[in-house]
């Protein structure tokens, strides 16, 4: 089976990159992989605009991602946003790209386009398409219903001695 090595998650400054950040960020942890966060400024805006609240936003998820344990790499760029994750995703090989979904749709579609198609209709990789309105996946309920229970010591973890056939702990006998 293959592994994902090299995550590559775009994001932008609307509610969908939370969701597809989040996504990325798991397969990061679960896969030990790099990821990479690519923020592209489409080319009829100023990259100055909004360039505090995009450096704060970057900054803040590239934290989570090094609490988490995973290597991240942040990048900025202007232009097609597409175009540019395109070219990200084959220069850096990546194993698969995250993208959100704002679920445009009608006229605002037709006039601003979507980004994810675009990147689908030329992706060499998988691509995995987060909606803003993703309910938490099974990781994130597990993680929910888990972190109300108290943690065992961190030497528990890691003994494989402790865990049963069924991949329950055990206690020391």
């Amino acid at each position: 089976m293959n592994t994902l090595a090299r995550i590559l998650c775009a994001i932008d400054l609307d509610k969908a990159s939370e969701r597809a950040f989040d996504r990325a960020l798991r397969l990061a942890v679960i896969g030990n992989a790099r990821l990479f966060l690519l923020h592209a400024t489409p080319p009829n805006v100023r990259f100055s605009s909004r360039a505090g609240e995009r450096l704060e936003y970057l900054s803040q998820l590239r934290e989570r991602a090094e609490a988490a344990g995973v290597k991240v790499r942040v990048e900025e760029q202007h232009g097609d946003p597409a175009g540019i994750i395109v070219l990200h995703a084959n220069s850096r090989k990546v194993d698969i790209v995250v993208l959100g979904s704002n679920r445009r749709r009608g006229w605002r579609r037709f006039r601003e386009g979507s980004v994810s198609e675009r990147v689908l209709r030329r992706a060499a990789w998988p691509v995995l398409v987060v909606p803003w309105d993703a309910q938490a996946g099974i990781l994130e309920k597990k993680h929910a219903r888990t972190s109300s229970k108290p943690h065992a010591p961190q030497h528990q973890l890691r003994d494989p001695s402790l865990i049963n056939r069924r991949g329950n702990r055990t206690r020391r006998g």
